[in-house]
């Protein structure tokens, strides 16, 4: 008993499952003295436990894309395993993998021919929960090629819920031939009108953005800077969700551009 008080122990045990105890004090009124009341007392003391359910980790996600020109069908190798993606030829693509977050190393060899035959340069990279990533292969592999040499790259890309009657595009320049170092993307769907869409593209660069869904785009890649477009290519009406939009050139330098769906599957779109 302390100044009218009597001391109630309420028992909690926290998520390292230490005990804690937190005095409490009823007020006993006895006319301003002490007093027995000759009731029992009760022991009110409550155990609560915490819940330590395991907390569920998520996955990182992680595509593919095959745009090196003069590179052979690869398998994809992870961490100097098979990744169950073979024979992956230029131009072709995958659709997402989920991946635990952690340390990875993807490589690429020639189709069949194991991992001891991987092309030296690997992408190296920490998954978090959450990271989705568009992982290109490309530029040349015969260094001798006045170009860009090989390489895959991580693109992030967003996923997210698209807004309402627009599609997102992610556009990337994939297209490795010297030639192609820098361009203008021009939307020239009006004719009358045309557009910079995005000045100044530098190799290796990506650009995210939303348009409107049911719209026959017409685009024009500017080489040289002259504001006229060296190539032109028609987009179908029928884009809708999230797009990945490569420019690519072949083993003969003619460019082209490679659409990723959702779904994984992909179309190639030809210079008009």
């Amino acid at each position: 008993m302390v100044n009218g008080f009597s001391p109630i122990t309420l028992k909690l045990i926290d998520q390292g499952g230490v005990m804690l105890s937190i005095s409490l004090f009823s007020f006993i009124a006895c006319g301003g003295s002490e007093k027995d009341s000759g009731s029992e007392v009760i022991d009110t003391s409550t155990e609560v436990v915490e819940d330590t359910a395991e907390e569920v980790v998520g996955n990182a996600q992680v595509r593919v894309v095959h745009l090196s020109p003069d590179a052979p069908g690869v398998d994809v190798f992870v961490n100097g395993s098979e990744a169950g993606i073979s024979d992956l030829v230029f131009t072709s693509t995958t659709g997402f993998v989920d991946l635990p977050p952690g340390d990875y190393s993807f490589a690429v060899a020639p189709t069949g021919a194991g991992f001891d035959s991987a092309v030296p340069v690997t992408l190296d990279v920490s998954l978090v929960d959450g990271d989705v990533y568009t992982a290109i292969a490309h530029g040349y592999l015969d260094t001798s090629v006045e170009s860009n040499a090989f390489a895959i790259t991580p693109f992030a890309t967003d996923i997210s819920d698209v807004s309402a009657d627009m599609f997102r595009v992610q556009v990337v320049h994939a297209a490795a031939a010297s030639a192609y170092a820098t361009v203008d993307v021009w939307n020239i769907t009006d004719a009358d009108n045309p557009q910079a869409l995005i000045p100044a593209f530098d190799y290796g660069a990506s650009v995210t953005t939303e348009l409107p869904t049911g719209i026959a785009f017409v685009l024009g890649l500017d080489v040289d800077a002259d504001a006229i477009p060296d190539a032109v290519f028609n987009l179908p009406d029928s884009l809708t969700g999230v797009v990945g939009l490569y420019a690519v050139n072949d083993a003969d330098g003619t460019p082209s551009l490679i659409a990723h769906f959702e779904d994984g599957t992909s179309a190639q779109l030809n210079a008009q």
